[in-house]
């Protein structure tokens, strides 16, 4: 069986995370890109472990830092995965209080009833998995360091090492600013910026454009176009400026 033989903890942990001692196996405390905290396994494996409660959780959700976290979390291990290599890199979420729900099926945390809908964080436990982060659930705070310890006693045989259903991918500062637009989305986002050749002008011109073969549907192109006030001969074009224009026009 596994034993961890080292820990790291971030030092932006709070102090009672900082002085665990983890059945005395040498620990340090330093700033981690990823994860709270890492624990190295006597069978050469690493655990990349963040820590939440269930309002840590639910507040990095809403504030769009808990997918991006956890892809960047994910990415050592599905990069070994592609390349053939052995997977010896784990992610983990580690939830340290339960979810349950009232009678209307909203969200009951430690701060009362939440606007949160249950199936609807049940279905993003799930998403997070299937993008290759594993979810558990310590029993409270004073079970978390414990909860850490079984985890390093887990059997890791190649045979289970599977790839993710649906690796995550960090899209980017372009695709963040096409999914912005009403009708893209994430869905398309990725399909007109490959189509564009990353280029997003001339993405932006496949938006609304009914001739060009852009991977978007026609219909959400009638709508931008609609949204976007150009007429039945209109479309966008791009125009190259010359650096004398340029200047010409400051001084006007």
């Amino acid at each position: 069986m596994p034993e961890i033989t080292a820990i790291i903890i971030d030092s932006r942990e709070p102090a009672w995370i900082q002085n665990l001692k983890f059945g005395g196996v040498p620990t340090t405390v330093s700033m981690l890109e990823t994860g709270d905290i890492l624990a190295v396994t006597s069978d050469n494996h690493t655990l990349v472990i963040e820590r939440k409660t269930n309002d840590d959780f639910l507040n990095s959700l809403k504030d769009d830092r808990l997918f991006p976290q956890l892809a960047r979390m994910a990415e050592i291990r599905n990069a070994q995965n592609n390349n053939g290599q052995p997977m010896t890199n784990w992610p983990y979420l580690i939830i340290t209080d339960l979810f349950s729900s009232n009678h209307d099926g909203k969200i009951i945390t430690n701060r009362g009833v939440t606007g949160w809908s249950f199936a609807s964080v049940m279905g993003t436990l799930l998403s997070i998995q299937e993008m290759g982060v594993f979810v558990v659930f310590a029993n409270g705070d004073l079970d978390f360091e414990k909860c850490i310890i079984r985890l390093g006693k887990r059997e890791r045989i190649p045979e289970q090492g599977l790839l993710a259903p649906r690796p995550a991918k960090v899209l980017g500062p372009k695709c963040d600013f096409l999914a912005g637009i009403k009708g893209i989305e994430i869905e398309y986002s990725q399909k007109i910026l490959d189509w564009s050749g990353h280029n997003v002008g001339d993405a932006l011109i496949g938006l609304v454009d009914l001739e060009i073969a852009a991977p978007v549907p026609f219909g959400i192109r009638k709508n931008l176009r609609v949204l976007l006030g150009l007429q039945d001969d209109e479309n966008f074009d791009k125009v190259t400026i010359t650096k004398k224009e340029k200047s010409n026009g400051n001084q006007k």
